[in-house]
């Protein structure tokens, strides 16, 4: 009987940078992602880009999943502009690297305490 191999499912962090996914995610947001999960259609997912004509790798890229074909290519858009299927057409299964659980929330450092009440003028 054969048996099929999943890949191991683990939790890792994504930060986004550039304004592709924009309005719904900002440059400096930082996702919560699930490596080896199996994504839904409408589902933000880390995705590795194909090359440019040039040869030169392009970044690691959060997108929207917006379709998947029967053979398993993956169809990824953005949100706002930039680069995506539109230009670069269907990715190949392997270029999906993680689906994003959530947003988490920006760590914004505590402020000082402030003075109550003036200490007494001498």
């Amino acid at each position: 009987m054969p048996t099929t191999r999943k890949r191991p499912r683990r939790l890792g962090l994504a930060r986004v940078s550039g304004s592709s996914m924009s309005p719904t995610l900002d440059a400096g947001d930082t996702l919560l992602v699930l490596h080896g999960a199996r994504p839904r259609v409408g589902a933000v997912v880390v995705v590795t880009l194909p090359a440019d004509v040039r040869g030169t790798p392009r970044p690691i890229a959060v997108k929207r999943l917006t379709s998947v074909r029967p053979d398993g290519a993956l169809w990824v858009s953005s949100d706002g502009t930039g680069t995506d299927s539109r230009q670069l057409g269907h990715l190949t299964p392997g270029a999906l690297l993680a689906v994003a659980l959530l947003r988490l929330p920006r760590w914004r450092p505590p402020r000082p305490p402030r003075l109550l009440r003036r200490a007494a003028q001498s």
